[in-house]
């Protein structure tokens, strides 16, 4: 049987550096996903970032979770001003991949992102807007993975 193909950014292709968002890890059938708006060259790109983000998540079993890891670092007034991205993303993620969303992890949150959050406040559900958490401790991916993973095993102890 042939394996199902993988999405793959076109953009992306070219250089991954064009847009910020992959699967960085699978822990007991929990799919991590991580973003830093920053270390995207087309952080502005509205509709390759959304075709991005749909492409990926598409992939998600529906039976499976997922942690979406959002790194604030040097996220400025240039992002702020995309608020059309954010925008797209929050009705995206909203509407179509919400249900087996476990938690939005925001880590190094700036004056930006707070203001930024506001926004697109309104255009998520109220269930998104309650698994929103704002880490001012963490300031890499590897640390919220360590420090989740971690924290769970010593519950079932």
């Amino acid at each position: 049987m042939q394996k199902p193909m993988r999405y793959e950014c076109p953009l992306c292709r070219l250089d991954q550096r064009n847009h910020s968002f992959k699967k960085i890890s699978v822990r007991e059938n929990i799919h991590i996903y991580y973003t830093c708006p920053s270390e995207a060259k087309l952080y502005n790109d509205k509709e390759g970032i959304l075709k991005h983000y749909n492409g990926m998540l598409n992939e998600l079993p529906k039976d499976n979770e997922w942690i979406w890891i959002f790194d604030s670092f040097d996220f400025g007034l240039k992002h702020c001003l995309e608020i059309d991205v954010g925008i797209g993303l929050a009705k995206l993620i909203t509407k179509k991949f919400s249900k087996n969303l476990k938690k939005i992890i925001i880590i190094n949150p700036s004056f930006y992102i707070s203001v930024t959050y506001k926004t697109l406040s309104l255009f998520l559900s109220n269930s998104v807007k309650n698994i929103i958490e704002f880490n001012y401790e963490y300031k890499s991916s590897k640390e919220v993975l360590n420090n989740l993973f971690s924290l769970k095993n010593d519950k079932k102890r």
